[in-house]
């Protein structure tokens, strides 16, 4: 019997500490991961939706993370939310996740500083109604998403550690629209293989 309550004993011990050691980056609220910077499949991805796709990482927590793709635009403009339909400005298709509904707006030069902020439209809109006015007007600074990547517990780090996706650091370029999709994706993929040390761009208040 004492054998039997020693192993019931280490069994707790171990479950205790592994609970302790999954929690701590939520009650020190550091843990961001790749959060701001540039996520790039690999050129043996298997997954056709993520082909040859760069992605921005705007949040990236312990137990999820999310991006956009940054470098294919929405195919079928039918399947938009109607309010974005006939807008002088470009939407994209940011991930299969609510890709019909869902829509982020990437504010390129956050009041803040630092990276790209992603904001949630249906919050946003309460506070700022003109938003899309002003994405029209300011096309360099605003980015129109639909839909965003996402991953659950430890998923993306386990994809990662298995050769399905590659980090880079934050590369303003992604966002300049002067590469097709194809070559913008062949230009990030040179920085995560370290062929060239990367030169980041500082985006600059306008």
């Amino acid at each position: 019997m004492s054998v039997v309550k020693n192993l019931k004993a280490a069994l707790n011990w171990q479950m205790v500490l592994a609970a302790f050691f999954i929690l701590l980056p939520t009650v020190l609220g550091f843990y961001h991961g790749v959060q701001g910077r540039i996520v790039i499949a690999d050129p043996e991805m298997s997954d056709q939706n993520f082909s040859k796709t760069v992605l921005y990482m705007f949040d990236h927590q312990w137990y999820s993370a999310k991006a956009l793709v940054v470098n294919r635009g929405y195919k079928d403009i039918d399947d938009i939310p109607a309010y974005l339909r006939g807008r002088h400005f470009p939407v994209y298709w940011g991930g299969p996740v609510e890709d019909k509904d869902r829509v982020f707006i990437l504010d390129l030069i956050p009041e803040t500083g630092g990276t790209p902020v992603a904001l949630k439209f249906d919050e946003i809109v309460k506070e700022n109604p003109d938003i899309l006015q002003q994405v029209e007007k300011n096309p360099e600074r605003y980015r129109v998403f639909v839909g965003y990547t996402g991953w659950g517990f430890l998923q993306f780090e386990s994809e990662k550690e298995s050769g399905g996706w590659k980090v880079t650091p934050y590369l303003s370029f992604v966002f300049d629209n002067k590469l097709s999709p194809n070559d913008l994706w062949d230009e990030v993929l040179k920085y995560s293989d370290d062929k060239k040390k990367p030169h980041i761009l500082e985006r600059q208040k306008s």
